[in-house]
């Protein structure tokens, strides 16, 4: 069983543009105290094992399984298409934005990486957290294993900050047993590019419809997807057309017909459904109407109830239940 210092989480997270913390920890000495600050930094974070495998297509698998000693919380800068993170054992808490779940075993979040909307994520002390997470970054792809047009697409619709969903048993068997199996590099490549796009394939939001060719440009494109980012990151702020089109580096009216034409919606009407969902969790976890309707942009919580109960079709107060019925 390998011990993970303070100092091996921080060497990983320079590697992948992680920042790490560790509440739990004194890490910031008197100044002079050069012996207790390496003694810090060597203090025991978790204990297991934990695994890389990049394969050529261009997906990353990190498989972990440890015993959590005290509680760290990470926080992601980097830029990924496409991030998916499976918990097999244990609880792992993520929050991008103004969006918050847990996580816990059998279930799996799927979302874009990128640096203006970090990931963060806590794990607290627990006696077992097996995870496994999946990234894909196409840059580092070998040259002519490029992403197939059908994953493209797959990828262009992941559109939520945090898609949660449930990963089969099966599913989650293959993937204890693929990182078991003591299988030759090769076959052990090809198993694990298998699970990788049946993962893919599972993540992608249900209800999203493959865009086809789009009527606007690719700069234009990477600049509308700027806008839906900030929409959906951070749905609760009064965002204005003048400054989403400043962002887009568009007219307002250019941004106006580009953005539905691109996305089936208007912008106001977008940031609406992402405040409804983000409202939706919150009411999941116990806050009360007046709470969520404050933290999703709402001044008033009879405009957030009228609003509620016209997108999903029962009162916030109903919404709250449904899940626990």
């Amino acid at each position: 069983m390998t011990q993970y210092r303070v100092c091996d989480f921080q060497a990983f997270g320079q590697h992948f543009d992680i920042e790490y913390r560790f509440p739990d920890l004194e890490l910031l000495p008197e100044e002079g105290a050069a012996e207790d600050l390496a003694d810090g930094l060597s203090m025991s974070v978790a204990a297991g094992r934990i695994d890389e495998n990049s394969l050529n297509s261009g997906f990353r698998f990190t498989f972990s399984d440890l015993e959590i000693l005290h509680s760290y919380e990470s926080v992601s800068f980097g830029h990924a298409p496409l991030l998916l993170i499976i918990v097999l054992d244990g609880q792992v808490e993520l929050k991008v934005g103004a969006v918050e779940l847990t996580l816990e075993p059998g279930m799996a979040a799927s979302l874009q990486l990128h640096p203006d909307y970090a990931l963060q994520a806590v794990q607290h002390p627990q006696p077992r957290l097996r995870a496994v997470t999946l990234a894909y970054d196409p840059q580092g792809a070998d040259i002519g294993r490029a992403a197939s047009p059908t994953l493209q697409r797959l990828l262009a619709c992941v559109q939520e900050p945090l898609h949660r969903w449930s990963v089969p048993q099966a599913l989650q068997s293959q993937l204890s047993d693929s990182f078991d199996q003591a299988l030759p590099e090769l076959q052990q490549a090809l198993v694990l590019e298998g699970l990788a796009l049946q993962l893919v394939g599972l993540g992608v939001p249900e209800g999203q419809p493959l865009r086809e060719t789009s009527p606007v440009s690719h700069q234009q494109q990477q600049r509308l997807e700027l806008v839906r980012q900030q929409l959906e990151f951070s749905p609760e702020k009064d965002h204005t057309l003048a400054e989403l089109a400043e962002l887009a580096a568009m007219s307002q009216s250019g941004l106006r017909s580009k953005f539905r034409a691109t996305y089936g919606v208007s912008v106001f009407e977008y940031r609406r459904q992402c405040r409804m969902a983000l409202a939706q969790q919150f009411l999941e976890r116990g806050f009360s109407v007046q709470q969520t309707a404050h933290k999703v942009g709402y001044r008033h919580a009879t405009n957030f109830a009228t609003a509620f109960r016209r997108h999903f079709g029962v009162s916030p107060k109903r919404g709250s239940t449904r899940r626990h019925i």
